[in-house]
């Protein structure tokens, strides 16, 4: 009984806020302390429909820099782990902390320091540049996920498997790549959600040449025009729910692909 009532807790939380989003994209007014908006408009559809050309340019330009983020943390994060796992002693501790020191320096600091030398390397105002700087934070939340899983599958069954005459990449790509796809599309996803929404350093380094969802959304924030804000905010969570599905049906159709594989 107390667990269905604490899930129904978190199914409010949960939904609390997006059905709040779907009311202020309607309002036209909604003054305090009134309980629900005075006027409906469609004021806030029509600004997103309105320019289908630049909409259809954000969609892109967002989720090929958060998807490029997201598979290039996994990957990077996969040898990272890989580095744990095999190494002793003190270098453990120096894989953790490295992975750990986007956590402890402050944003602004990073920012303004990486924005100087994003200038002197040409990559300021470019993709490639943003991609880089989102990729330094959302690295450690896919290193963690998978340092975790991989201690936990080990490498006793790929070393069994190199006594029965596998090469290293066979072995890690039938035996423990498999074993972790679960736990790097949890990275995938986790990866992408912290690029896509990410602001800050998206205008530092992008200087507004580079646009994203996050960076259409937050000048109307400032505007305080809540209704094409809640608008662009519910189609931010539509892509990123549409993507994170994406990589669930891969993730699950790779499975079934390994499932069907002929070992050693």
């Amino acid at each position: 009984m107390r667990f269905k009532i604490f899930r129904l807790f978190v199914l409010i939380a949960i939904l609390l806020p997006i059905v709040i989003l779907l009311v202020w994209a309607f309002a036209a007014r909604w003054p305090w302390p009134q309980l629900l908006p005075q006027f409906f408009s469609l004021r806030g559809i029509e600004s997103l429909i309105s320019q289908p050309d630049h909409l259809i340019k954000l969609i892109l330009s967002s989720t090929l820099i958060s998807s490029l983020v997201a598979i290039l943390s996994c990957i990077i994060a996969l040898m990272t782990a890989r580095a744990f796992v095999i190494s002793k002693g003190h270098l453990k501790r120096v894989i953790v902390l490295s992975i750990s020191l986007p956590f402890l320096i402050p944003i602004i600091v990073f920012a303004t320091g990486i924005h100087q030398k994003m200038l002197e390397w040409g990559l300021a105002n470019t993709t490639t540049g943003i991609i880089l700087v989102h990729l330094v934070y959302s690295l450690p939340y896919a290193s963690y996920l998978i340092i975790d899983a991989y201690q936990a599958v080990g490498i006793k069954l790929e070393e069994q498997a190199w006594l029965l005459g596998a090469d290293k990449w066979g072995a890690f790509r039938k035996i423990v790549f498999p074993q972790l796809l679960p736990v790097l599309s949890t990275s995938l996803a986790i990866s992408f959600v912290v690029s896509f929404s990410q602001y800050f350093l998206t205008l530092m380094i992008g200087g507004g040449q580079v646009q994203t969802l996050s960076i259409i959304i937050y000048p109307y924030l400032q505007r305080n025009d809540r209704t094409i804000a809640s608008v662009y905010a519910i189609f931010f969570l539509i892509v990123t729910f549409l993507v994170m599905g994406l990589f669930n049906r891969l993730t699950k159709h790779y499975q079934k692909k390994y499932e069907k594989v002929e070992f050693y």
